[in-house]
């Protein structure tokens, strides 16, 4: 079976039929689209046009923040539904493809948020003795510090306010006001909360062992006991949502029928990201050794 995998992933890489018009949009329910062959396993995020996908790379000796601008990027076909972008194949410059976000020498990047109208996108930027949350602008590029320190986990409510939740404080999830600090819990979850999707009027707040959903309109908390891991949890319908299961493997878990649907072969993927329109999923493949993209089966969506 290995072996079978291995002659696909060479014929991936290497025997493309070009396609001039095809982006990512164009792929279907079960092909594979390569976007990066690169060390990128951290967390990813759509901005709401589902066009710009924002991530993490460790591959030049430090962790930065860049983002794909995905409808600019043309895709070429193997055969047998594995696309791949172009840039892979004519050994374009990924510094040409690349769109720089966070970089620092003295500080590691994670957890790419974009803002609502994806004109800006906060991350927590690390250094030795303490972490931040810093905020750039897509058109400038400039890295404002909001000394905002010791955060576990942070999102955006809005361009003045964010949801954050402290270090010292992880069942408790609070807004922050940009300009003068001030500080509103907003909840208060039975398990630490390690990471936070936010989707619409919802927000999902991952703990070990499932996950809290916050209605931002009701005020209201609902627990759901997922077999997940890592610090990303996505919902598609009622029972269906998008994370991780036990080995890594990104897929949608699906609790009404307690079925566990992969995306992909292997374990040890890094964290999945939907887009705001729910047609796609993006993730880092150990198997492929980068970023790939792939369309959800609409229904999921449904059930």
């Amino acid at each position: 079976m290995h072996k079978y995998l291995i002659i696909i992933s060479t014929l991936f890489i290497f025997s493309f039929t070009p396609q001039d018009s095809y982006t990512y949009r164009n792929i279907q329910y079960g092909d594979y689209l390569a976007i990066t062959y690169d060390n990128n396993q951290g967390e990813l995020d759509w901005d709401n046009s589902s066009n710009n996908l924002a991530f993490v790379s460790s591959n030049n000796g430090k962790r930065e923040i860049f983002y794909l601008n995905l409808p600019k990027i043309p895709v070429n076909s193997a055969g047998n539904g594995f696309y791949s972008a172009n840039y892979l194949n004519e050994l374009i410059l990924k510094e040409n493809v690349y769109n720089v976000l966070f970089s620092s020498n003295d500080t590691a990047f994670y957890s790419p948020k974009w803002n609502k109208k994806g004109n800006k996108i906060m991350s927590i930027g690390k250094t030795e003795n303490e972490n931040e949350i810093f905020i750039t602008p897509k058109k400038t590029k400039v890295l404002i510090g909001t000394k905002i320190k010791n955060i576990e986990v942070a999102h955006w409510k809005n361009d003045s306010t964010l949801y954050i939740v402290y270090h010292n404080n992880p069942n408790q999830l609070l807004e922050i006001t940009l300009k003068d600090k001030k500080k509103k819990i907003v909840a208060e979850t039975k398990f630490p909360i390690i990471g936070i999707s936010k989707q619409n009027n919802t927000l999902l707040l991952t703990s070990k062992g499932g996950v809290s959903q916050f209605s931002i309109k009701n005020n209201s908390l609902k627990w759901f006991s997922l077999p997940v891991k890592g610090n990303t949890v996505w919902r598609l319908a009622k029972l269906n949502f998008v994370g991780l299961n036990q080995n890594g493997n990104a897929q949608v878990l699906d609790l009404n029928n307690a079925i566990e649907h992969p995306f992909c072969y292997g374990d040890n993927n890094g964290p999945p990201a939907i887009s705001s329109d729910k047609k796609f999923v993006a993730f880092y493949s150990e198997f492929f050794k980068g970023i790939i993209i792939k369309r959800i089966d609409k229904k999921f969506l449904t059930e």
